[in-house]
């Protein structure tokens, strides 16, 4: 008997655990999961702040939608297009802290790419990949910003105002491009210009460096012959000096015997007077 009892008791636990189930599987199927829930009831928040302008309201309900589910395509593309709207004004006339605006970029093209990632609806990605081409346009990331358009025609391509971005950004990069080019002309022309005066100064110098040597070779030659001329004056000094003292001594000598002829005549005529 009392095991029959239990038994009961087991079958209508079991019935009311099933009830259960279906009660909470109804209460999943009607009114969704908590975490969908919660995700619902922050979007629906933040969207109505984001409606009404009030952009920095929004920011809190829209980071705890992220945080439910961060994969989420809506909230990470209503995220960013918050951010993006919050800071354009700033953004788009170049004001604002520079830390600041650096921030919102990156964010607002995390939260954009994510939303492009993990999006499966067409034209959610479209708008992601047009507001994503908005913050490179406003970054001047003119490249990036055509690529990103064109990503978003490829998912809707009945967007006019993308198209006519995508034109608007081909067009400056054109510009830039031509610009680039121009400038890039300018400096080779500078610098074949530095280059040249620098071959004309180095020939000027080459040539006072030659006309210097050559007057130093003249000079040198100059002295030399100085020098030759000098010792040549010298030598003809010398030769002449032992001339006249060859000649003085040549004298001497003839006036020595002059003298002894003379004295050995007088002598002789002395002895014969005598005799």
């Amino acid at each position: 008997m009392e095991k029959l009892k239990n038994k009961y008791i087991f079958i209508a636990l079991g019935a009311l655990g099933a009830l259960l189930l279906l009660y909470s599987t109804y209460a999943l199927i009607t009114d969704g999961s908590p975490t969908v829930k919660s995700i619902r009831e922050h979007l629906n928040q933040a969207n109505g702040y984001h409606k009404d302008s009030l952009f920095d309201k929004a920011i809190e309900p829209y980071q705890r939608a992220l945080e439910s589910d961060r994969s989420s395509g809506v909230a990470n593309y209503n995220s960013g297009t918050n951010l993006l709207l919050k800071n354009y004004k700033d953004l788009k006339a170049g004001t604002g802290d520079p830390e600041t605006v650096k921030g919102v970029y990156s964010d607002a093209l995390a939260q954009l790419q994510s939303a492009a990632s993990n999006a499966t609806d067409k034209k959610l990605i479209a708008s992601s990949k047009h507001n994503e081409a908005l913050v490179h346009h406003l970054t001047d990331s003119l490249e990036k910003a055509a690529g990103a358009y064109k990503e978003s025609l490829r998912k809707n391509p009945a967007d006019h105002e993308t198209r006519y971005n995508l034109a608007v950004v081909l067009y400056q990069l054109k510009n830039q491009q031509d610009q680039n080019q121009q400038q890039q002309q300018e400096q080779n022309q500078q610098q074949q210009q530095q280059q040249q005066q620098e071959q004309n100064q180095q020939q000027e110098q080459q040539q006072q460096e030659q006309q210097q040597q050559n007057q130093d070779q003249q000079d040198k030659e100059q002295q030399q012959q100085q020098a030759q001329a000098s010792q040549s004056e010298d030598d003809m000094s010398k030769e002449n000096a032992e001339r006249l003292l060859e000649a003085a001594m040549q004298d001497e000598k003839a006036v020595l015997e002059k003298v002894k002829r003379e004295k050995n005549r007088s002598g002789k005529q002395k002895l014969q007077k005598n005799w």
